[in-house]
Parts: C-alpha cells; structure tokens; sequence
C-alpha cells in the first residue's frame, strides 16, 4: 500500500546574516527578535495540530524555530532565550538537515566574491564546484536523499506499531467513526478532485499522517526538486520564516507529489 502524507516544510526565522545577505551555512546563528515575531502566524497554525512526526535541523536557529512555533498558542510573549534553544523530546535533531556548507566563503556577500574565479564557476554550475574547504553538491544532495529514504522507513515502523494487536481494538473504534462519517469523506473527496483539476491535489489519494521539518532554504529547496515533477533547485523560493506544504507518496522507491496552497 502507498504511503501518504502531508509534508510541512518550515524555513528558520529571519538571521542577521539573512538581513546582510551573507552566505550562511553551518555558522550557528540564531535568529532576530524580529525573526521570532515573524513566526507567530505559524505558531497558531501549527499549535493545534497533531504531527506524526517533527524533524528539525540541530543547529541553533532551526531549534528556536521550532520552539517558537510549537510554544502555546495563548502566550503573549515569546519564549525567552534560554528556552528557545533546548532540545524538545519526542523530535529528531537531523544533522542531515543542516544547509550547505559554504566553507571559506561562509560570512561574505555577492560583492565580497565577485572577483574570485573560483566563486563565479561556482555560481555557474555548482555541481561541479566545491566551495574551497566546504561541501560539495554532491555531498548534500545526497545527505537530503538519505533523509528522505531514512523518513519512509521511519514512518513505515510507525504505522507498523500502529497494526500491532495491542490496539486493535482502537483500530476498530476509529473504522467504526470512519463509517459514520462517510458522508463527509464523500464531500471531501470531490473537493479533492476540484483541487486536482486545479493543479493542488492528489486527487482520490488522501494524505495521511502530518509531519513537520524545521530545516534551511537550500534543503528546502531540494526536497522540493527530489519530490515534485518538473521542479528545478532555483524554481522553489520559501522566506525566512515561511511553510512549504507539500502532499507527497512513497511509491516503494521515493517520494513524489505535489504542492499544497493554503
């Protein structure tokens, strides 16, 4: 059976080096106050619903994100900095997750580097040109492949533990409620196909379990361009503080899918 689900891709809060447009890969930054504010619509989004599983990031403005975002929707305030950045139980700190490194080049500018040679070919094709003492493209397009393979098997023991016998009895509970409500589910899924008319759905395949990502622009960007048809590296932009959701299946091989528009 086709795995199915709802992907919830969320770029960190706003940096200083984001506001000076330095490049910012592995340096360890956290994010602006203003970043923190600008996370607050998520935070009301997210607060309410149950995710199956969060992966996150391990570096320091991936964690206050997150925190940020899952704090209590009631509060006035934001958390305060201490709080910001712990590590949460229950949620998978992926190094997989982290940007590009950017090597030598991390902390400069467009105009820092535009006269280095080494820079411009990089810019050109940087699938064939490694940043000197950074990571290659090859490097991490291929950690944020073992990350997506490594979710399908996550996911796949989770649904696993969810047939076990111990709750079969909540499994028919929950086929009982399902029949109540088919009515519903019929109305859900010709607006399903209303959507998929319009470009946004899956059509009669629903998605399942919600999982949320707090990651980096540059994996953003390429889990995009793994998972969505006709999607290149650059075609996908997503802002400091910004979701991209995306339904996605695992066809036994890889993830493909499509967009999801709020």
């Amino acid at each position: 059976m086709d795995m199915r689900i709802t992907l919830h891709l969320v770029r960190h809060g706003r940096t200083l080096w984001n506001e000076e447009r330095r490049y910012l890969g592995h340096e360890d930054q956290g994010i602006l106050r203003e970043g923190r504010q600008q996370l607050l619509p998520l935070r009301e989004r997210f607060f309410i619903k149950q995710f199956a599983r969060i992966y996150c990031s391990d570096l320091l403005r991936c964690r206050q994100t997150l925190n940020v975002i899952l704090s209590d929707s009631t509060m006035a305030a934001i958390p305060d900095d201490e709080v910001l950045g712990r590590f949460i139980p229950g949620v998978e700190y992926d190094p997989r997750l982290r940007e590009l490194d950017f090597g030598d080049w991390e902390g400069n500018t467009y105009e820092d580097l535009k006269s280095d040679a080494s820079y411009r070919r990089w810019i050109d094709n940087p699938a064939e040109v490694t940043p000197p003492n950074g990571e290659s493209w090859e490097a991490f397009r291929s950690r944020v492949q073992a990350f997506l393979t490594g979710l399908s098997l996550d996911l796949k023991e989770l649904l696993h533990v969810e047939e076990d016998p111990d709750t079969l009895l909540q499994a028919e509970a929950e086929a009982e409620a399902e029949a109540e409500a088919e009515a519903e589910a019929e109305a859900e899924a010709e607006a399903e196909a209303e959507a998929e008319a319009a470009g946004y759905g899956l059509g009669t395949q629903r998605a399942g379990l919600d999982v949320l990502v707090v990651t980096h622009g540059g994996v953003i960007r390429q889990i995009a361009a793994a998972t969505l048809p006709h999607t290149e590296f650059w075609g996908t932009q997503v802002s400091p503080g910004e979701e991209l959701k995306l339904q996605l299946t695992w066809d036994g091989e890889r993830w493909q899918g499509v967009r999801v528009s709020e």
